[in-house]
């Protein structure tokens, strides 16, 4: 849901920029080809007088516009973050204390890692960080594919992208 209002967003910014660039350009083309006869048309008259007022305004206006999406799109987001986080803390409750820290560790490494990155880190050693990474893997919360000597730990695309958000 709050995906779709940030396109939404996104597309109403955008369509509101090419509106009032389609209007510039029309006034634009339309006052110089009539730049010899200003005095026959008064709303050309003018907009030739104050063009500089006009110009102020429009500015002014885009100014405006660009503060309120930017505004709802922070609003949003802010809203995709906090429901990002209960989702994790959700996920974590599941979890004993050493895989907790795989996953917050796999999180910060954007979802790849190897084994021996997780046994250095705190509380674990590598007998813990083997019985957890194995445990986990039968959870299906991560796949851990042997490179050479390396074994790599990536946490599921799927799991990552609602972590991550």
């Amino acid at each position: 849901m709050d995906t779709q209002k940030l396109k939404f967003y996104k597309y109403l910014g955008l369509a509101v920029l090419i509106i009032i660039f389609i209007f510039v350009s029309v006034i634009t083309i339309i006052t110089y080809g009539s730049r010899d006869m200003t005095n026959a048309n008064p709303l050309f008259y003018y907009a030739a007088q104050n063009h500089l007022e006009l110009l102020f305004i429009m500015i002014m206006i885009s100014i405006i516009l660009g503060f309120f999406i930017s505004g709802l799109s922070f609003r949003a987001l802010e809203k995709q973050r906090k429901n990002s986080e209960n989702i994790l803390q959700i996920v974590l409750m599941f979890l004993n204390k050493e895989e907790e820290e795989i996953i917050k560790h796999l999180v910060k490494t954007t979802g790849e890692t190897t084994q021996a990155e997780i046994s250095r880190l705190p509380g674990l050693n590598r007998v813990k960080a083997y019985r957890s990474l194995q445990k986990m893997q039968e959870k299906k919360l991560i796949m851990i594919k042997a490179h050479g000597k390396i074994r790599k730990v990536i946490l599921r695309e799927d799991v990552l992208d609602i972590l991550k958000k």
